[in-house]
């Protein structure tokens, strides 16, 4: 079947009987008649779907309220939604609505994301209320609509629902490609972004239960359900959205509050609040019962059965229905065991109860009677034991465990209680129960040499039954067997005979050896094992010895090269053993290794052999290598090593590639050779090499900027080769063919750079350490996203960003979401090695405020203020915290409902933005904080004009409490007013640290977009 977007026009080929998406919005009768299929494609569920991600594709974001860089007033989100995304949600709650809002179909069809998305849409359409979930307003229940009533208690079952759902299904199925908001790019949702949403709802889920619990104290109630004619399709006349809220389904109160004690038991089971859990399980269960057949309830979708399992977990009977096995096992178990030998044997003969319960009941017999944390009868692990042996005989499964040894060391007892377990099957044991029975039988007379086992077979005639007479004639011969006393002689270890000295295989010696080998680093041990292994005659080479001796192909094809002897596997193995340390960053170690193969390889150079010599410049050039990773792991504590030893090391390992009659060092030392002296500041020496070898260009490069910032302190604009690099790295010139300037080198200005360049441009910047380098890489990526993103509201800002070239030819060709990505990986890493650095924190509040990750946004300014002001203790300083980053923090607040932390730092703006201000304050219906809270942030506030808002808005709201406060900090303000301006200006410094301090202290991370 051809792969084709059912509901998206463009896609070919389209059957006649094909229904687009638009067609339901012009003929609102379509919905019905598709959903009245009898298995309509797509469903219901992928229609929901469908609609939803057609709408979210809008680059609008719907829930903005206020865009406090521009000014602009948005009231209500109606200002943005078009008719058509109006129509669409609409159409995607009809459909919920047809589905008589079956969270069991929703929670499992729908993403997580599309479940909250469709609920905040129930919210606006039936309260005209835009909320963020989980923060929704509080209603109270004898004055809502009928409308609200439903949908804040379906909110609510969903909340707690949804809890349930992520706990009980942790493992993510694969998830359908879904537009996630912040995300530039349809993609799949991420198990990030589930924790999130799971996390903010756990916050949150105290609301819920308290919610629930009061409707269920409520008795004067008359619910109703929305139905699928309630909600009314938008025409191209209409000018609002009107329901027909007369059209609802009235539902029985019973049926009501049924759902919602079964929703609050299953809760309670989740977090073992066991007595909570059975009192709601108990008004379920009653409720349940009252209730008509299934077909007649609109709003209860109690299954049965899952009431039931409800009520066995709880302990509540249940009418009609007898324990199963597994659960008087489980009873068994919570009562100290008992009857538990009884319920075996049941289950020997029904087989009900799975495997894995009973083996971890012997398991835990076992531990418990050996660790003395439990007190049973002497025998009866044995007699589990037997029971179970029993049943994996019955059941024809391979046998695991030491059963005959337990059975052999209770000697006689033992095989009594194997009989006994045998006993209780054989009477009502089939054919193929006595065939698998005899076999185990007859393995135990001839295999296990176990005492009594022929004799009591023998003494039964049901046992006997079992068996041919064939058989039976081996029974009788081991019986005979058993009967038989054994000689003195075999009783006794002395015969007289004088030992003989045993000898150790040569193999076994060999094997010893390499085993030894593989574990040692000390070298003179490996010396030694090496000296020991060369006088045996093995059968493959040393350096097969360990599959993860592997040395990179340079080091590899010079020592094989080498004469075989013990020279080359003592090479072999210490370089190898090298690699190892430094892979658990035990650098030191692996110098040592290496000082120590140098000093042997030069012992050997008096031969004139040249593989010797070329064998100690790799050694050497290896050694550098692990000096310049102990360097940058302990960066930026570089005192642990000879820096200037090092640069010099470096500058002639690098010379080495000029001279042709020397050896050449290896690619990733070359590489690292020349990041480390791009980090030690060696610009001059970087920027004089020549360009023909692809490594040295992206680094002279940066070189050459770093060295124009010194010179002119960034007051002109650099040179081209490093921006032209990066653009070839992510844009469509890498395809292209390579072109040549006059010189015959690769020509970087035309964006055309080595193919080389292009891959090393990444593992370059992960090395990076000096703080000049950090700050120009990051601008430079900085710029380029600015420069594709082209929307001046959600720039980046860094410094040296104006030095930058300021447009880029085919913009839509680059990956703007790779240089996102790189450029979050690179300031992290700035940051771990230079947390302090201002203009850095306030980059990654940017870059995580341009993507809506709100709360990780305002934590970096914060953090970005925080050292700006020196932990709050000074007045925070303009250059590097501008009215940008006071505009954006506000912005966060308000998109994260915060409105009255919005409101006070309006104050902190050059000019004190009131509009914008007031604005924020008649924002905040009601506020989530606490009364305490809400006191501190009121003393914030020093601007009498907010405040004598504030005491007009709460006198005409009736906010008495809220009304008293501001009176009481204004009047602070004016006893104070006959101050003079520098103690004004001091006071007014003190109540922004003391806010600062306290939106620090409360504010929340969240998982950062490309973490």
């Amino acid at each position: 079947m051809m792969d084709v977007d059912l509901l998206r026009p463009g896609t070919v080929p389209i059957s006649p009987d094909t229904i687009l998406w638009f067609e339901f919005l012009l003929n609102p009768s379509l919905l019905q008649q598709h959903l009245s299929k009898s298995s309509p494609d797509p469903s219901a569920t992928d229609l929901i779907i469908k609609f939803m991600t057609i709408n979210s594709e809008q680059k609008e974001n719907e829930v903005k309220i206020v865009d406090t860089e521009t000014n602009d007033t948005k009231p209500n989100a109606t200002n943005k939604l078009t008719h058509r995304n109006l129509a669409l949600k609409i159409l995607s709650l009809k459909v919920a609505a047809y589905l008589k809002w079956d969270l069991d179909i929703l929670e499992k069809k729908l993403p997580l994301p599309i479940q909250l998305t469709l609920l905040q849409d129930l919210f606006y359409v039936t309260s005209d209320l835009s909320v963020e979930i989980p923060v929704v307003p509080e209603f109270t229940i004898h004055s809502i609509s009928d409308q609200a009533l439903f949908t804040i208690v379906l909110y609510h079952r969903w909340h707690i629902r949804a809890i349930i759902y992520r706990a009980l299904n942790n493992k993510q199925s694969k998830q359908q490609f879904l537009h996630i908001p912040g995300i530039q790019e349809s993609t799949y949702v991420p198990p990030g972004v589930i924790d999130d949403i799971i996390r903010k709802l756990e916050a949150q889920v105290s609301n819920s239960i308290n919610f629930l619990n009061n409707i269920l104290e409520t008795n004067d109630i008359k619910p109703k359900m929305l139905s699928f004619d309630t909600f009314q399709m938008l025409t191209e006349d209409s000018t609002e959205i009107k329901q027909n809220w007369e059209n609802m389904y009235s539902i029985s109160l019973d049926e009501f509050k049924c759902q919602i004690h079964y929703d609050l038991a299953r809760f309670h089971l989740l977090k073992e609040e066991y007595q909570e859990a059975k009192r709601h399980t108990i008004q379920a269960k009653e409720l349940f019962y009252k209730l008509d057949n299934l077909e007649k309830r609109l709003y209860c979708r109690i299954k049965k059965e899952c009431l039931d399992g409800c009520c066995l977990a709880c302990e509540v009977s249940v009418e009609g229905v007898t324990s199963s096995l597994t659960q008087q096992l489980q009873t068994s178990i919570k009562d100290q065991y008992t009857n538990i030998l009884q319920i075996l044997q049941a289950d020997n003969i029904a087989r009900e109860i799975p495997q894995v319960y009973r083996d971890n009941l012997e398991l835990d017999v076992q531990g418990g009677s050996v660790n003395r944390k439990i007190v049973v009868a002497r025998d009866l692990l044995l007699q589990i034991q037997c029971l179970n042996l029993v049943r994996k005989i019955l059941d024809g499964n391979v046998i695991l465990g030491d059963y005959v040894t337990e059975i052999q060391a209770a000697g006689n007892k033992g095989v009594d209680v194997f009989f006994w377990a045998l006993g209780h099957v054989l009477e009502k044991a089939t054919a193929t129960d006595k065939k698998r029975i005899s076999r185990y039988l007859l393995y135990l007379v001839d295999m296990s040499n176990t005492e009594g086992i022929a004799s009591k077979i023998l003494g039964d005639p049901s046992y006997i039954a079992l068996f041919d007479e064939k058989e039976l004639e081996e029974i009788r011969k081991s019986a005979t067997d058993e009967e038989l006393e054994l000689p003195e002689l075999l009783l006794k270890n002395d015969w007289g005979i004088s030992l003989a000295t045993y000898t150790q295989s040569p193999k076994i010696e060999i094997f010893e050896l390499e085993q030894k080998l593989i574990h040692s680093y000390n070298t003179t041990e490996i010396h030694e094992i090496l000296v020991h292994l060369d006088g045996k005659h093995r059968m493959k080479p040393l350096w097969h010895v360990n599959s993860c001796w592997e040395l990179p192909i340079p080091l590899q094809s010079v020592v094989m090269s080498l004469p075989r002897g013990f020279l080359q596997d003592y090479s072999y193995v210490l370089l190898a053993k090298s690699r190892e340390l430094v892979m658990s960053k035990d650098f030191e170690g692996a110098i040592e290794i290496l000082n120590v193969l140098e000093k042997e390889a030069q012992q050997h150079t008096q031969s004139g052999n040249t593989l010797i010599f070329k064998l100690c410049k790799l050694v050497n050039w290896e050694c550098l290598l692990v000096e310049i990773w102990r360097c940058l792991h302990a960066w930026p504590a570089t005192n642990i090593c000879d820096t200037q030893s090092l640069v010099t090391r470096c500058k002639q390992c690098l010379g080495a590639l000029q001279a042709t009659d020397q050896v050449i060092p290896r690619q990733e030392i070359i590489e690292y050779c020349t990041v480390f002296l791009l980090n030690m500041a060696e610009w001059d020496y970087l920027t004089s090499l020549e360009k023909r070898w692809s490594y040295s260009e992206f680094a002279a490069a940066i070189s050459s900027v770093c060295q124009d910032i010194v010179k002119y302190k960034g007051n002109r604009k650099f040179p081209r080769e490093a921006w032209d690099m990066v653009l070839a790295a992510f844009g469509p010139s890498r395809d292209q063919p390579q072109k040549r300037s006059n010189s015959g080198n690769s020509g970087t200005s035309t964006g055309s750079a080595s193919r080389d360049v292009i891959a090393s441009i990444s593992g370059t910047l992960n090395r990076l350490r000096e703080p000049m380098v950090l700050t120009v890489v990051i601008s430079l990526l900085a710029r380029l996203r600015n420069v594709l993103r082209d929307e001046s509201s959600l720039e980046l800002h860094t410094q040296y960003l104006s030095l930058w070239p300021a447009g880029v030819p085919n913009a839509n060709s680059y990956n703007i979401r790779s240089i996102g990505e790189l450029l979050f990986q690179l300031l992290t890493q700035a940051l771990k090695y230079y947390p302090s650095n201002v203009p850095w924190l306030r980059l990654m509040g940017d870059l995580n405020f341009v993507l809506g990750y709100y709360e990780s946004a305002i934590k970096y300014y914060l953090e970005a203020i925080m050292v700006a002001s020196d932990l709050f203790s000074q007045p925070v300083p303009r250059l590097q915290i501008d009215d940008l980053v006071y505009r954006r923090m506000i912005k966060c607040c308000a998109h994260l409902q915060c409105y009255t932390q919005a409101a006070v730092l309006c104050q902190f703006l050059e000019e004190v933005d009131y509009s914008l201000a007031f604005k924020m304050a008649a924002s905040d219906q009601k506020s989530c904080a606490s009364a305490d809270a809400m006191d501190a942030y009121y003393h914030c506030i020093w601007d009498t004009t907010i405040l004598e808002y504030l005491i007009h808005l709460h006198t005409k709201r009736g906010e008495h409490h809220r009304k008293q406060l501001a009176i009481k900090v204004i009047g602070l303000l004016e006893l104070n007013s006959n101050n003079n301006e520098e103690i004004q200006r001091e006071a007014a410094n003190i109540r922004k640290a003391k806010f600062l301090r306290a939106l620090a202290k409360h504010e929340s991370s969240t998982i950062s977009p490309y973490r």
